[in-house]
């Protein structure tokens, strides 16, 4: 348990201490809380940009077509 002493992730995986050199982890070991066991955690990139439109109950685009609107999150914003 004392490999992984760094930040924990999501109240649950436990992360080592980041590398002395500073880079960006990718993929790291880190210890499930919940299950008890050692894991593998990757970082995966997501998009910055988000096309969204709202659809009604049937899943249908509303009348009037499409709006043209687009909503850009900063990496400074909550996800």
């Amino acid at each position: 348990m004392d490999d992984y002493a760094g930040r924990v992730l999501a109240d649950r995986y436990r992360l080592p201490l980041p590398p002395s050199d500073g880079y960006e982890l990718v993929e790291t070991r880190a210890f499930d809380t919940y299950s008890g066991q050692e894991v593998l955690v990757r970082q995966v990139p997501l998009p910055e940009i988000v096309d969204a439109e709202v659809l009604d109950a049937d899943g249908r685009a509303p009348v009037g077509g499409r709006t043209t609107g687009r909503a850009v999150r900063r990496s400074t914003d909550p996800a």
